[in-house]
């Protein structure tokens, strides 16, 4: 049997990204940090003195009335971080 969208009888499943990124993330959402995309290296390495490494969970809070910043617990404390900054992140969710 074969389908009828030109593939042949051969169809492909597409792998479609789970990995959110940081601006798609909503209140109560929990994701840990896998790695980091390309991006600009002085804002990693900031985020990476604040503790977002790989491996830590992150849970946000709460969002600003506008949607940015977003606020999450990450270790011991809140942080407030700006989606488009912070999509530097490779996200998992847990």
């Amino acid at each position: 049997m074969s389908c009828n969208c030109g593939c042949g009888g051969k169809s492909q499943v597409k792998k479609w990204s789970t990995e959110p990124k940081f601006s798609e993330l909503k209140k109560g959402d929990k994701v840990e940090i896998v790695g980091y995309n390309e991006g600009d290296s002085a804002y990693k390495s900031k985020l990476l003195s604040m503790g977002l490494v790989r491996g830590v969970q992150i849970e946000v809070l709460q969002a600003a009335p506008l949607g940015d910043p977003i606020e999450v617990a990450v270790l011991s404390y809140r942080l407030s971080l700006r989606k488009e900054e912070a999509n530097v992140l490779k996200l998992r969710r847990v």
